[in-house]
């Protein structure tokens, strides 16, 4: 796994986009809401949103924190590394994140794109 695939990942999904955000972070959104981001000084780590249930395991993995900013709070994870996760796992995990994100929306948000 690398950036790039992360971003081929990311970029799959129904109504997504990329762009930098807070001055340093490469950020893959949906509809405007960010599901996963990587600094882009350092894009060999990479940061998504876990479902709450899932985050103090998932912490407890070997080189998976919680991501800065507020991380344990909304339940946002930092994987240290890509060889952490295997390629099924980043996609099972990316997908979750964007699903997790996403279902936070207003559903008229949806509506408008698809007209």
């Amino acid at each position: 796994m690398n950036i790039e695939k992360i971003r081929e990942i990311c970029l799959s999904f129904q109504h997504t986009s990329e762009g930098i955000k807070y001055g340093d972070q490469l950020c893959f959104m949906v509809m405007g809401k960010v599901f996963c981001s990587s600094n882009t000084k350092n894009l060999d780590k990479v940061n998504f949103k876990v479902a709450d249930d899932l985050f103090e395991e998932f912490c407890d993995r070997e080189g998976v924190v919680p991501a800065p900013y507020g991380g344990a709070k909304f339940k946002w994870v930092q994987v240290l590394s890509f060889d952490i996760l295997t390629d099924k796992e980043w996609n099972d995990f990316l997908k979750k994140s964007y699903e997790l994100v996403k279902a936070k929306l207003p559903k008229k948000a949806f509506l408008k794109t698809e007209e």
